[in-house]
């Protein structure tokens, strides 16, 4: 996939979330909830492949597990970006996919924090440093 195309995925898939969090919570359906979160969460994945991409690492090299992804954001990310992964993936993969513990309060939250994470790696110009070694 080329780099607008992950960023179109991105948004994409944040737009399902964002569809089926209104459902869930029109229906008070945790079980929908979780889908909204898993949409959220392969969302943020598509997002930091395009980051990834802008960096420069060809397509066919991104990581394809949840560890190699994380080192490449330390790597690539400055500090906000790397924290906003992070909580990402800890309340949309984790809290709320895997143990369906988000109420909808937090996920209306982090579904504002997956646009912002978004817009950043949008904004960054290709090949742009991020890394500051004091972050």
């Amino acid at each position: 996939m080329s780099l607008k195309e992950h960023l179109e995925e991105a948004k994409k898939l944040y737009q399902k979330a964002l569809e089926e969090f209104e459902r869930a919570r029109e229906k008070n359906d945790g079980t929908v909830l979780r889908d909204a979160c898993g949409k959220g969460w392969l969302s943020t994945i598509e997002a930091t492949n395009a980051l990834l991409v802008k960096k420069g690492i060809e397509d066919e090299a991104l990581p394809k597990a949840e560890r190699g992804r994380r080192y490449m954001v330390f790597k690539y990310g400055d500090k906000e970006l790397r924290l906003l992964y992070l909580s990402l993936r800890d309340s949309l993969h984790i809290q709320g996919y895997y143990d369906g513990t988000l109420n909808f309060d937090e996920m209306e939250e982090y579904l504002n924090d997956l646009n912002l994470y978004i817009r950043k790696i949008e904004e960054l110009k290709v090949g742009e440093k991020l890394f500051h070694e004091h972050d």
